[in-house]
This record gives structure tokens, sequence and C-alpha cells, in this order.
């Protein structure tokens, strides 16, 4: 007689919703993974969702200090089979539709919890997301290919390879776009984005600002400087449009907020 290894566990509670994990990842530090997971965090608390945040930087937790007031954070460690563990029973709890982690530095482990991570995300009806932030250099794409192959990529439902302004224009990514690895990613079925260059001005107001970024349009600024944000936060929000799926409409979000 055949045996699922798999629990017979009560999985009613758990369908009522699908619920979305957001991971911004790129397995090195320096690519724009705190600042693409505040655009997202400050678009879908502009639309009135449900979000709560992971932040996983013990050292500079930037996440935590900018959203701590307006959304709930889960503090977590993965840099052991523990950690992981603790997040995935941690998921169970949390009951906002959507949830938003930046990844710290390193693969962290992912081959270690892949049979389990995928069953929990399954059970739970977790989606997930993935936004890799690409710099334009080879081990930038390496990392993500083993993203593809052995590490979160692999579970998700949506991937984008997210090319960030900061190291230059769109057509200057030309290593990714002539490269094997990005042939592989559509072939999975992923997507690639390009991500606009936020000016050193407000790259400073965010740095001594830590609020959401939406809540930075409503405050007491230059208006120079709250035109550059929306028109910046408007252009950032298009190019991560695979990702939002609420009632509320993205354009008439931001014009309230402002």
């Amino acid at each position: 007689m055949k045996t699922n290894p798999t629990p017979d566990l009560d999985q009613k509670r758990h369908r009522n919703k699908k619920r979305q994990i957001i991971v911004i990842d790129g397995a090195k530090g320096g690519v724009g993974k705190s600042l693409v997971a505040s655009v997202i965090s400050s678009i879908l608390l502009a639309q009135g969702a449900a979000v709560t945040l992971i932040e996983l930087d013990r050292a500079n937790p930037d996440i935590a200090r900018r959203f701590q007031n307006h959304a709930p954070v889960l503090l977590a460690d993965l840099s052991d089979r523990d950690g992981w563990i603790s997040l995935l029973g941690a998921l169970e709890l949390l009951d906002t539709q959507y949830i938003v982690m930046s990844m710290p530095a390193g693969l962290n482990g992912v081959e270690e919890i892949h049979d389990l991570l995928g069953q929990t995300l399954s059970f739970l009806n977790i989606e997930l997301n993935v936004i890799f932030c690409l710099s334009r250099q080879n081990d930038s794409i390496t990392l993500l290919d083993q993203s593809l192959t052995s590490g979160l990529a692999e579970f998700a439902v949506k991937a984008v390879a997210l090319k960030n302004g900061f190291f230059g224009k769109d057509e200057t990514f030309d290593r990714w776009r002539n490269s094997a690895q990005r042939q592989r990613w559509q072939a999975a079925g992923h997507t690639e984005t390009y991500f606009p260059e936020l000016h050193h001005q407000l790259i400073d107001l965010l740095e001594t600002h830590p609020q959401p970024l939406h809540l930075l349009l409503a405050s007491n600024l230059p208006i120079v400087l709250r035109l550059e944000l929306g028109n910046w936060l408007q252009v950032a929000q298009n190019s991560l449009e695979i990702l939002f799926d609420t009632d509320v409409g993205e354009e008439e979000a931001l014009e309230e907020a402002a």
C-alpha cells in the first residue's frame, strides 16, 4: 500500500484566501534590496493593503526603522536551519494579505530547507513572488541563476529580474541581455524590469526620514523634492506593476497620498 509522506493535517483554515510573500533578493549586498522593499511596502500601504514586513538585517535594520510605526514588523534570523524553521512557523500566524521580506546577503541556506519550504508555502496557501536585484556584473547574473535552480526563485509563482538603474541605464545591462542565464530565466516563465535610479538628494532624504515613502509626499518637504519623489515613485511603481493585485487603483492611491 502506497503511503503519503505528507502529514494528514487540517488545511481548511489555511485555504480562505491567497496570501502573497514578496521576497526581494540579490544574494549580495549593495544591489538595492532595502530600497525596493521600501517602495513595494509603501505602495501597498498607500493602496490600503494589509502588510507585514520581515526584517532580516540585524546589523542595519532599515526596514524596521522605516515601517515599525506603520505596519507589523517581524524580526528574523536566517543564518541557520533553526532560523528558517522559526520563520516558516511564524508564517502560519500572520494573517495579512501581503508579507514583504528583503533578504540579507548570501544564499541563506535555502538548499537545507528546500523541501520544507515548498511544503509550507503550499500548505499555508501562500504565493511566493521574488524580485532579484541585478547589478551589471557577472557574479550578480550567476547568483540569479543559482536562485532559479536552488534558491527562492525556484518556488516563485512570479519572479522578476530587476535591473537597478543605480548601476546604469537599461541599455548598459548588456551582459544580462546576452546571457544564457537570461534565456533560462525567461524559459521558466519569469520576467524582467528596469528600476529607475533615485536622485542623490532623495537618497539623503530617505536616510534622514525613516518613514514609508508615500507619507513623505504629504510631509513638509520642499516642493521640488516632493515632485521629484512623487514622479520617481510612480515610475518605480509602474516598473513593478506585475506584482500588484489590489482593488485600489495605483495612480489614484499615490495621488491621494500626495
